[in-house]
């Protein structure tokens, strides 16, 4: 009997809804004929930290209180500071293939977000040669030597950095054509390694679908405040091109693959409309009175007043002028000297050690309020206790009264704490509260009784952003066909690959096998 072989192809932050639209209207014939003849699963993804949590919950096969990444700026735990927090070296539990390659499995792992190389592995590994966060880790490969070879046959992907100021129509025509041609050279550098030799299991990850998610919504939806109706065609379907482009990759990596190789397509994660209001967060937590009636503790100063000369005060006055992101970044990249001065010249965030609570960067369509705790902050304010717990549902209280003005609909989904959404040896360093807004809507005004009314515009370059709930498609001998409906969870999908080739899972992996995928004997 021919031994089991599996070949999981990623689609990075690809909606599972638009693509089984697209695929029911034609544009995907691909996906459409995998999802009609093979077993089809919903995907769980983990509850509030989309951003920097998906694809390492997928790699560590652990929840976010177990691997710590959630954010790109995370809470440097122990102090007020921020760090960059999503970085490959801080995930503390290695990849499930390789727990494949110490069985004696040949792997091959390409793109795969988030993940960097593992020494001496049975096979080969890419790291970012065309991924999105490509930041995450530095482009490597193992053996060392497959980058290089892989450049100089490939060249570099053509979409450098995603993200840019001010687009114009032009400008996205680019990239639109930009990142077709990055899925086209990618598909032909799986294809290459695909045929590099007969692997056990092969996973590679096509990310363009990211990077035009976050672009091109704007142009595709006619409702967004910033769709243009001169949008030429090309670009209001942008979109849909690029997963178009992307299907077709995956008719190429199919051909010729033996029949009885077991296929596994895996949509990640969705997208949306850039709709929340995490923006509002630090306002709306000031006039809560939480940290006394002008925005700070009793006997302390606010923000604004901890800084006597002028100047100083207007420059904190107006950093909301400057995009979010681009304030985070700076933290995160400029020298210790010159982020000493922005700091003193620019304050971002509100003075922490004198408040109860304050909100810290997260995924932003899911707000973020860590508790000023006494023990575990450097100038913990808070009680351990009834006064924690009293304050945490007055934060919870107040943020579900808050009503959006412009829909007249309640503006936040659910308040959650991290210890109800997750368990591990890191749940300290995670946000106390986690904050889901109504997506269905632009946030720019909060009211209610509590606050009154607090207003800004969102202002992002993104209009498109993370939603939950990826998809999972299997095709072969061994796996039925149909909707499972009760699904899978990210982190199960590493077990459930191990599963496949009777592989044990190891003791800290938290997700299980659902291979109920394959058909019953």
């Amino acid at each position: 009997m021919r031994k089991p072989k599996l070949l999981l192809i990623g689609i990075d932050a690809a909606d599972s809804q638009l693509v089984r639209t697209w695929a029911s209207e034609g544009y995907l014939p691909t996906i459409a004929k995998l999802m009609r003849s093979g077993v089809t699963a919903p995907i769980a993804t983990p509850l509030a930290v989309l951003e920097g949590g998906i694809w390492p919950t997928l790699l560590t096969s652990s929840s976010p209180a177990t691997h710590g990444m959630l954010s790109y700026l995370e809470l440097k735990s122990g102090t007020y500071d921020l760090e960059r927090g999503m970085y490959a070296d801080r995930l503390p539990i290695p990849p499930f293939w390789a727990h494949l390659s110490r069985a004696g499995k040949r792997v091959a792992a390409i793109d795969v977000p988030f993940a960097r190389p593992v020494q001496r592995l049975n096979g080969i590994q890419v790291t970012n040669w065309g991924a999105h966060d490509r930041w995450s880790w530095k482009r490597s490969s193992w053996p060392p030597r497959l980058i290089t070879d892989l450049l100089e046959r490939f060249g570099d992907h053509p979409v450098a950095v995603c993200d840019a100021e001010k687009r114009t129509l032009r400008d996205y025509e680019d990239l639109r054509a930009r990142l077709i041609s990055g899925v086209q050279k990618k598909t032909a550098l799986l294809r290459h390694c695909l045929e590099m030799e007969d692997w056990d299991f092969f996973f590679g990850v096509f990310s363009e679908s990211h990077c035009a998610g976050h672009q091109f919504w704007h142009l595709m939806d006619p409702s967004h405040p910033r769709h243009d109706p001169r949008t030429p065609l090309r670009l209001r379907t942008a979109i849909r091109d690029v997963y178009g482009a992307i299907d077709a990759g995956v008719a190429h990596l199919l051909e010729g693959i033996h029949p009885e190789t077991h296929v596994l397509l895996m949509l990640s994660h969705g997208m949306g409309p850039y709709y929340a209001g995490s923006h509002l967060l630090d306002s709306v937590l000031e006039r809560m009175a939480i940290n006394g009636s002008n925005g700070g503790a009793s006997g302390s100063k606010s923000g604004a007043d901890t800084h006597s000369h002028p100047w100083k005060r207007i420059l904190w006055s107006v950093r909301h002028l400057i995009p979010k992101r681009l304030r985070q970044t700076l933290k995160a990249r400029l020298p210790n000297p010159f982020l000493a001065l922005y700091r003193w010249t620019c304050p971002d965030p509100k003075p922490w050690p004198w408040m109860r609570a304050f909100a810290i960067p997260s995924h932003n369509m899911t707000g973020a309020i860590r508790i000023n705790l006494k023990g575990r902050e450097p100038a913990g304010m808070v009680e351990p206790g009834t006064e924690y717990e009293t304050l945490c549902q007055e934060l919870t209280d107040g943020l579900l009264a808050l009503e959006n003005a412009d829909t007249g609909r309640r503006a936040v989904q659910w308040v959650a704490r991290a210890g109800k959404l997750y368990q591990g040896p890191r749940l300290s360093e995670l946000p106390d509260l986690f904050v889901e807004w109504d997506h269905s809507a632009p946030v720019t005004t909060l009211r209610s009784p509590q606050i009154g009314t607090v207003s800004r515009i969102f202002r992002e370059e993104r209009t498109g952003d993370h939603r939950g709930n990826g998809l999972l498609v299997g095709l072969g001998p061994q796996f039925r066909s149909g909707a499972m409906k009760d699904g899978l969870r990210t982190q199960d999908i590493g077990p459930t690959v191990l599963d496949f080739f009777a592989v044990p899972s190891p003791a800290e992996n938290e997700g299980k096998t659902v291979l109920p995928l394959r058909r019953q004997a």
